[in-house]
């Protein structure tokens, strides 16, 4: 069967997180298969028209600059005939903002069959961000928002498990890939070793610099591990951007550095160039930068939280420690760094896991999803 898919989303490229990679990916797979599909998308500043891209300008958002709320709304009629004129099989909405709403308006209006997916834990992050008042609100309005939908997918079972507890109904697993040709040991260079020190154990993190992101408990960590003596022969990088970006800059740590932004190619080889990967966080649906560090050949630290579990077994691939426990997470950057042998292990526990995950495999299963939501809907009104 040759569908016809609408995509709705408040984030995709050139923006960089887990879910603008990963619809980079599904456009990438869609055109190879020659599936017909279109996007409706913020607009950012720096990119090119797409045919395939319907883009609407908006707002920065305060604690993610690099994000845009797009004002969609007032092109909703627009929108509508766009969607009529391209005449979708279904529409999937991606996420649950001003875009996804206007996704959601169109699927009441025309009865076009709705697919949903969840990506982000938005009701964790409000901790961190001194809003936890809000969290019954936005579960309330999240579980409203995809109950509307045929099918909700979720990117690992930790999620998928975490939302059925919370009633939702009518969920699947669309789970995550990795590049194994981009992302691979065989990417070392030593360019990045050459400009932080050849002679030092890097630690790298990749990802927002975020408070949910586990990054203080991680700073603490280094603070333990630089009065222990270790600041010498050790730099942490972190690779990304976010509202945390300036308290790293001024934690007062000589051996904390921050590359920006880093994508592609460069991505690949520093990731390859490191000596141990890092990934504090416990928040994560899915945990894509930890799949892509194992495709690298490092060793990985990650904690016992969030969709990282799904595929992260400790001992085995990765070194799994508590959630926000700086003591622990101080513990295993010691061990690692001075047991050759288990990061070797680990690292060969890494690339298997990593070429057993091919986007292929992934987006073929979304496929799948689909038209199984189509040949129900159809059994039923037959």
């Amino acid at each position: 069967m040759k569908l016809r898919i609408a995509y709705f989303t408040d984030t995709y490229y050139p923006e960089i997180n887990g879910v603008a990679n990963t619809l980079s990916r599904l456009h990438g797979y869609l055109e190879k298969n020659q599936i017909e599909h279109i996007f409706f998308a913020p607009e950012y500043s720096e990119e090119t028209a797409e045919d395939y891209i319907l883009r609407f300008k908006g707002i920065q958002v305060p604690f993610s600059p690099n994000s845009r709320l797009a004002l969609s709304l007032p092109f909703h009629t627009m929108i509508k005939k766009k969607v009529l004129e391209f005449k979708p099989d279904l529409i999937h909405i991606v996420t649950e903002f001003t875009i996804g709403n206007e996704g959601l308006r169109i699927a009441r209006e025309t009865g076009i069959p709705l697919v949903t997916s969840f990506h982000t834990n938005i009701d964790q992050y409000l901790q961190y961000f001194h809003a936890k008042l809000l969290e019954k609100p936005v579960k309330a309005y999240f579980k409203n928002f995809h109950s509307q939908a045929l099918l909700t997918l979720c990117p690992s079972q930790q999620t998928y498990h975490q939302l059925k507890e919370q009633g939702y109904t009518h969920l699947d697993i669309w789970s995550r890939g990795v590049d194994t040709t981009l992302y691979s040991p065989d990417k070392r260079n030593g360019r990045w070793r050459k400009q932080f020190g050849d002679d030092k154990f890097i630690c790298l993190y990749v990802g927002r610099l975020s408070f949910e992101k586990g990054l203080d408990i991680y700073l603490d960590a280094i603070r333990k591990w630089n009065k222990s003596g270790g600041e010498d022969n050790t730099v942490f990088l972190f690779a990304g951007d976010g509202p945390y970006r300036e308290y790293l800059e001024s934690c007062g740590m000589d051996n904390v550095k921050l590359t920006g932004f880093v994508r592609g190619e460069m991505l690949a080889q520093l990731y390859a160039d490191c000596d141990l990967f890092v990934f504090p966080s416990g928040t994560e649906t899915f945990g894509n930068v930890l799949l892509e560090a194992m495709a690298s050949g490092r060793p990985c630290i990650c904690t016992d939280s969030g969709g990282v579990t799904d595929f992260a077994v400790h001992g085995e691939n990765a070194c799994v420690v508590k959630d926000r426990d700086s003591d622990a997470l101080y513990h295993a950057i010691g061990n690692l760094k001075e047991n050759v042998l288990l990061r070797r292990k680990l690292s060969v526990g890494a690339l298997k896991t990593a070429k057993q995950r091919s986007w292929s495999s992934v987006m073929d299963d979304l496929m799948n999803s689909y038209e199984e939501v189509l040949d129900s809907l159809w059994a039923k009104q037959a």
